[in-house]
């Protein structure tokens, strides 16, 4: 585990001085596999027996990677106020994200306009598919894209990618604002401060989902940061008790019960997601465009957060302590994978859909979602390692030696 987070750590290292959460790099892996599943499902042919209905809600991969993006970038903001760690620069923060995102995006979605063939790369819209601009109403779709629920535009995955990119432009602004907030109050009751606007937000962002879009506004609110501040606001909740743990010096009590219970944490968060996924939601996921009724998708809105809180535990407080969930998460293959978990994301829907066009399903038909799910998996970790070691780390590492250049 030691060689593999030495690497881990020179290629996706946090700011300097601040410390770095090597078991969210499984949690990478696991919401991106979940992801793949989940399409895999729909594509072969949706998730009944009720048995399936256990794979129907594995878009819950989503709100995984919400909430950590919400803890990671949001720390180093708040320690850098709070207790004092090295500041990173706003223009490294801006170009270490635009690395991170678009190189390896605009390379799969290039190929996956080729092979298997998706639409709207190669069009005279491409700057909306190139931008992750496609979800919003700031352009007519044409073509193959004009209908609505169309598959085969651009890659359909990345609505949620949208979303991120805005957070990481919103979240240096938020930043500047609770530091405003701090030296007003004198540094009094910060915590108290943090999370209670971050509990407002959240509530309004219930109140956004509450239904569908009807006109341009509801989209643009339904898919911001705000929309979603809920997951934003869990990840950023950890990190500011993670800080305020840090500011301490030591574990409180109640930090410590907490950090050593790590299976109960997961025990309770797969029986939620059971729940939920059986007995409150039909058998297909609905977190990209919600067509269920208006409760029972709230509901999954608020548990699926909640689960991925609790999943994300463990990896916050005494991570160090051991046991079978911080083993798993240690686990060397599990620790690579999300390494290139971006590229699981980005290729396994060209992939998948190239399988399809190819007759996978047809192999042995009554095992499709098996069948289907395997060769994804197995042929999407090619061209999402080749991403990671020929397009993204080089990028990252160029990136921040820049930033450092610059520093000097």
């Amino acid at each position: 585990m030691e060689g593999i987070d030495r690497r881990a750590r020179k290629v996706l290292p946090p700011p300097a001085g601040h410390p770095r959460f090597q078991l969210f790099d499984s949690i990478r892996a696991f919401a991106a596999i979940s992801v793949l599943l989940v399409h895999v499902g729909i594509a072969s042919g949706g998730f009944t027996p009720w048995y399936k209905q256990l794979f129907a809600h594995l878009d819950i991969g989503v709100p995984f990677f919400f909430l950590l993006s919400g803890f990671l970038l949001y720390r180093p903001m708040l320690a850098s106020r709070v207790i004092d760690l090295p500041r990173q620069a706003r223009s490294a923060y801006a170009r270490n994200r635009f690395f991170r995102i678009f190189p390896a995006y605009w390379v799969a979605l290039t190929v996956a306009a080729i092979v298997p063939g998706f639409y709207g790369a190669f069009t005279g819209n491409w700057w909306v598919y190139y931008g992750l601009l496609q979800q919003w109403p700031v352009y007519t779709r044409e073509g193959a894209c004009a209908g609505v629920g169309q598959v085969d535009c651009g890659l359909p995955p990345v609505w949620s990618l949208s979303i991120e990119i805005l957070f990481y432009l919103v979240l240096p602004f938020f930043a500047m604002a609770m530091a405003g907030l701090y030296r007003l109050l004198k540094g009094r009751l910060w915590v108290v401060t943090e999370l209670s606007v971050l509990a407002v937000l959240a509530v309004i962002s219930f109140f956004i989902q509450r239904r569908l879009p009807a006109d341009d506004a509801g989209l643009w609110l339904f898919f911001s940061p705000l929309g979603r501040a809920y997951w934003f606001g869990l990840g950023m909740g950890l990190a500011v008790i993670s800080v305020r743990v840090q500011q301490r010096g030591s574990e409180p009590a109640a930090v410590r019960w907490i950090g050593s219970r790590a299976n109960m944490w997961w025990i309770l968060a797969a029986a939620i997601y059971v729940f939920t996924a059986i007995v409150i939601l039909s058998p297909f996921p609905s977190l990209a465009a919600p067509v269920i009724p208006q409760t029972p998708y709230l509901l999954s809105y608020g548990l699926f957060g909640l689960v991925a809180a609790l999943v994300l535990l463990p990896a916050v407080f005494g991570a160090d302590r051991g046991g079978f969930v911080r083993k798993l998460l240690a686990h060397p293959v599990l620790v690579w994978l999300g390494l290139i978990s971006y590229g699981i994301f980005l290729w396994h829907y060209p992939v998948m859909q190239g399988l399809v066009d190819l007759g996978a399903l047809d192999l042995f038909p009554s095992l499709q979602f098996p069948t289907l799910a395997a060769l994804t998996l197995a042929i999407t970790i090619v061209p999402a390692a080749l991403s990671f070691y020929l397009v993204e780390r080089p990028l990252l590492a160029w990136s921040r030696r820049r930033g450092r250049a610059r520093t000097d």
